[in-house]
């Protein structure tokens, strides 16, 4: 097993328009200091003397991450961010607001996983906020790094410290000079690495710092001192790495710690100096687990499967060659079939082509109808129900979506929405999807592959993101329709190699298309479609301008 251990800090201060940030530069060159102090191959990248750019950051990672596998890399990150979707951590760099680019914090773990690294541990010191106008909702997410030379881990574990909850902003606490500022978070932090803080030491392994002592540190410590200011700052913390290996001080030489100043008094302290950005407000009929449950759609459709949209007419519906589709009479419904057989035998791919122009990119699956809430974007929300499902079984996927669109689904609830998969007679796609993207954001990929075995142990078609996160090897049948192979899995419950079919062609939600370029040979990603992503509309499910709805039609031989 390699033991190379490195750390890369970023301090990013002047991301203008945005406020001023003097302590993210002074927190990242603390955090270099710690890490060179304990051994780890550290690189300190500040805009001190030019601008942090996704260029500059990327090379330094490539230069980093050259020769030898790491057994641990630790990303330090502080400055402005933005929390999107599930889980999509958003870092702005120097040029942000001019590139409209931001570092894709999932997307650059994920990649790393083809570097030969064991362990990335993310300390990421920066605002958790919900993007409330169209400069930061529509900024295009970078992962940085493309594929790198080793086969993707399926193991790499992952330690997450993060400053904010999602929904809410992180905080700087001004000195005297700016050469005191100090981030709140990256303070206690460091307090905790350099072994300075009893209370930080586990219990299980004394005079060690492991992941879940400081975790537990770090979730007491910080609400307490923010209280002091009074502030409401609550970490979050996804200790992943496994124990005994876990340590961050006290498996190496002694060190000696820096002197910490004390906090500045609480009186002092008025201004977070950070931006706040906060959702809009809405009106009771706009939220969207209300329009779904309040939704005009059928139980059924004579075809077994169709569409009910609220919120646009559909102009017309792309299919393929031996689908047949009508409006059942109207202009917000319409049903697929196959011509040979007066209903829908298999998954098959479609775009509904709104009035507005834009093309809403679905899969119509046999026996659900899907429930789409459609707003000036795009589709906000999509429910698939089965066919006869009474009005209450999806609610909780309609409450997960509401929670989606509020900031507030975490990865803590994968497991619960896992658990309760289940609605009915068939596997609800759309759950297992969100539960998918949350048990990524830790690097779960069994919880993944757990997830595809249920859909094939009920004869189900695997969704498309579920499969593209298990990281499944994909091939295409004889009928052009994608099948994939499940790993066995050996934690509890241990399931056996298995191989099904995939429904559809194209991610679900909009942020699984920054994954697509993972791993270009890959059979689950037609060649071209990768280069749609940067066409997407901000809509939350995949949604495209008509040119480049026109694009993925001709990509797939979908006619009207």
């Amino acid at each position: 097993m390699p033991q190379r251990r490195a750390a890369l800090a970023i301090g990013v201060s002047d991301a203008a328009p945005l406020p001023f940030l003097g302590g993210a530069v002074n927190g990242a060159r603390e955090f270099h200091t710690w890490a060179q102090s304990l051994g780890y191959e550290s690189r300190l990248v500040t805009d001190e003397t030019e601008p942090v750019t996704a260029p500059r950051l990327r090379q330094e990672f490539e230069t980093l991450l050259s020769g030898e596998a790491f057994h641990r890399l630790i990303i330090y990150f502080a400055g402005h961010g933005l929390i999107r979707e599930l889980e999509q951590g958003l870092w702005l760099l120097s040029d942000w607001h001019s590139e409209q680019r931001a570092v894709a914090v999932e997307v650059l773990r994920r990649r790393l996983g083809f570097y030969g690294v064991n362990q990335v541990a993310i300390f990421a010191d920066a605002c958790r906020s919900l993007p409330a106008d169209v400069d930061t909702a529509d900024l295009t997410p970078d992962g940085l790094l493309g594929k790198g030379p080793r086969p993707r881990s399926a193991t790499m574990s992952v330690d997450k410290f993060i400053a904010a909850q999602d929904g809410t902003e992180a905080f700087m606490i001004p000195g005297k000079d700016p050469d005191d500022d100090r981030c709140l978070f990256s303070g206690v932090v460091l307090s905790a690495l350099w072994g300075t803080r009893q209370e930080a030491f586990s219990t299980l392994l004394p005079g060690k710092v492991t992941s879940r002592s400081l975790g537990t540190f770090l979730q007491s410590e910080v609400p307490r001192l923010a209280e002091t200011y009074r502030l409401t700052l609550v970490p979050s913390v996804t200790p992943t790495f496994p124990e005994n290996d876990d340590i961050y001080y006290g498996d190496g030489p002694p060190v000696e710690a820096p002197d910490f100043p004390p906090w500045p008094p609480g009186e002092a302290v008025r201004s977070t100096g950070r931006v706040v950005l906060r959702a809009r407000d809405e009106q009771p009929d706009e939220v969207l687990e209300h329009r779904l449950r309040a939704q005009e759609r059928p139980q059924a459709f004579e075809t077994g499967s169709g569409f009910a949209v609220d919120g646009a007419t559909v102009a017309a519906v792309w299919k393929p060659g031996g689908v047949s589709t009508d409006f059942a009479g109207r202009r917000d419904w319409c049903r697929l079939r196959h011509e040979a057989a007066d209903q829908l035998l298999r998954p098959e791919p479609a775009q509904l082509e709104l009035a507005n122009g834009l093309f809403t990119a679905v899969t119509a699956l046999p026996l659900f109808i899907g429930s789409v809430v459609v707003r000036e974007k795009g589709a906000a929300a999509l429910v698939y129900r089965e066919l006869h499902a009474g009005p209450t079984t999806y609610a909780a996927t309609e409450l997960a979506i509401g929670e989606l669109e509020r900031g507030g689904l975490r990865a803590g609830a994968a497991t619960d929405l896992a658990a309760e998969l289940r609605a009915g007679k068939h596997l609800d796609p759309v759950r297992g999807v969100l539960s998918a993207y949350l048990y990524d954001a830790v690097a779960d990929v069994e919880s993944i592959r757990h997830l595809a075995h249920c859909y094939l142990a009920q004869d189900e078609p695997i969704p498309y993101d579920i499969a593209l996160l298990a990281d499944l090897d994909a091939s295409t049948d004889d009928s052009g329709q994608l099948r994939v192979t499940v790993p066995a899995v050996a934690a509890q419950p241990a399931t056996p190699e298995a191989t099904g079919p995939v429904a559809g062609f194209w991610p679900m939600l909009r942020q699984g298309w920054a994954y697509l370029d993972d791993d270009p040979a890959s059979a689950l990603v037609r060649p071209g479609l990768a280069e749609l992503a940067a066409e997407l509309t901000t809509a939350r499910f995949t949604t495209f301008p008509r040119a480049a709805g026109l694009r993925l039609a001709e990509l797939f031989g979908l006619t009207p």
